[in-house]
């Protein structure tokens, strides 16, 4: 019992964090869909503003999308019809995340969808950390990353030990400072038992107007549907200073998506999105 109650003022304390970081909290989020409604589609979550989450959206969606949802601090879902031929759609926010796929399939029913299925879903870390503070129906890891195609963790590709690592991947990280960074993940080498070696450079423009980028070895780990991803040995090729390197644990959404946080040695937090190039 006293365990239980520590866990839970643990969880209630991470929730007044959350609401009292103002800025640094993370709880934008944004839908992009195409000019054919929805045959291309970006979504984004845990962004430090809705510019931010605007430009993740409408790059993952790419040409001829434009944003047509837009959320803070709580979830959203995307589903679409997947009989040949349509383009019925449905999309909705809401307190948590089966609420939301709840709606947006039937939004999407509405419209005259006959197989109508979730494409995307995601809670912010202010909305997902206050669900685990009060007993719901859908577990809280599932609230805290989305899931693309609406794929049970136990059918990814990771599950069976055939997830796709290497090659180069497309980094987004907003980071509690207050400004994002981005850049690349090259994953190179295999080195076995789930174990890749790589290089990753991150470019960013800091609250002072200084554009900086800086490179790092990094080695990953796949476990299931977990990467860790540790940096080591950071360089600056633009710029100066002192750099912690990254240290991010990821959750594997599809074969070409990954969404976690950073928890490098100086505590730094943030949210990230890898996506594929």
């Amino acid at each position: 019992m006293i365990s239980r109650i520590h866990a839970f003022a643990a969880r209630l304390l991470l929730v007044l964090l959350l609401a009292f970081a103002g800025g640094h909290a993370m709880a934008a989020g944004s839908l992009a869909i195409d000019t054919l409604q929805g045959e291309k589609y970006g979504f984004s979550f845990n962004h430090p503003s809705t510019d931010q989450a605007d430009q993740r959206a409408m790059r993952e969606c790419g040409a001829d999308c434009s944003v047509v949802l837009r959320f803070r601090a709580e979830c959203g879902a995307y589903a679409a019809d997947q009989a040949k031929g349509s383009n019925a759609y449905g999309w909705a926010t809401g307190a948590t995340s089966s609420i939301v796929q709840q709606r947006a399939q039937a939004e999407c029913r509405s419209k005259g969808g006959s197989s109508c299925k979730v494409r995307a879903w995601g809670c912010d870390a202010t909305k997902a950390a206050a669900q685990e503070v009060a007993p719901r129906d859908v577990p809280a890891a599932r609230d805290s990353v989305p899931s693309r195609d609406n794929t049970p963790p136990r059918e990814t590709p990771a599950a069976r030990g055939e997830f796709p690592m290497q090659g180069e991947w497309l980094v987004d990280y907003a980071g509690s400072a207050g400004f994002p960074y981005n850049g690349t993940l090259r994953v190179s080498e295999k080195l076995g038992n789930g174990m890749f070696r790589g290089v990753m450079v991150l470019a960013y423009t800091t609250n002072d107007g200084k554009a900086k980028r800086v490179q790092q070895d990094v080695q990953v780990t796949v476990r299931g549907n977990t990467v860790v991803i540790q940096g080591s040995n950071p360089v600056y090729l633009q710029g100066s200073g002192n750099y912690s390197a990254d240290a991010y644990t990821v959750t594997i959404a599809s074969n070409n998506l990954m969404r976690g946080t950073n928890n490098d040695a100086d505590g730094a937090g943030g949210a990230v999105v890898i996506s594929r190039r």
